[in-house]
C-alpha cells in the first residue's frame, strides 16, 4: 500500500501562534486488512515546525511515546510500527458486471502550533 502524501495537503493561512491541522488519509485497495503485522509507520517533518501537538487515529487521541514519536526541534514525527492499521477494501459486481472499489480507509489527525 503506497500513497503520494503530496496531494493530501491543503494550504491554510496560519498567523505566527496559530493552529494548524494537518489530515492524512490513508487508502487501502488490496481485499485484506493491513493489520498491525504489517507495521505500517508514517512520517512527515513539518516546516515550520509544530508546538503542542494532538494526535488522533480514527477519532482516537494518541499519546507520544505509545503510538507516536515527535520531536519539538526538529519537528520530525513518526507513528511507531503496528500502531496504523487499514481495513480491507470492499467490492461491489455493478449490474453490467463492472465492478466498484470503495477502499478501506484510516486517518491520522494532527494539530499543533506554529
Amino acid at each position: 500500500m503506497s500513497r503520494g502524501l503530496g496531494d493530501v495537503y491543503k494550504r491554510q493561512v496560519v498567523t505566527g501562534n496559530g493552529q494548524i491541522t494537518y489530515t492524512f488519509v490513508i487508502e487501502n485497495t488490496g481485499n485484506t486488512e493491513a493489520s498491525e503485522a504489517e507495521r505500517i509507520v508514517l512520517t512527515d517533518t513539518f516546516d515550520p515546525i509544530l508546538k503542542n501537538i494532538a494526535v488522533t487515529f480514527n477519532g482516537t487521541a494518541w499519546t507520544a511515546g505509545t503510538q507516536y514519536t515527535y520531536g519539538e526541534t526538529t519537528g520530525v514525527f513518526a507513528t511507531l510500527p503496528g500502531q496504523i492499521t487499514v481495513p480491507a477494501a470492499q467490492y461491489t459486481q455493478n449490474e453490467n458486471g463492472t465492478w466498484t472499489t470503495t477502499p478501506g480507509t484510516a486517518e491520522v489527525v494532527i494539530t499543533g502550533t506554529v
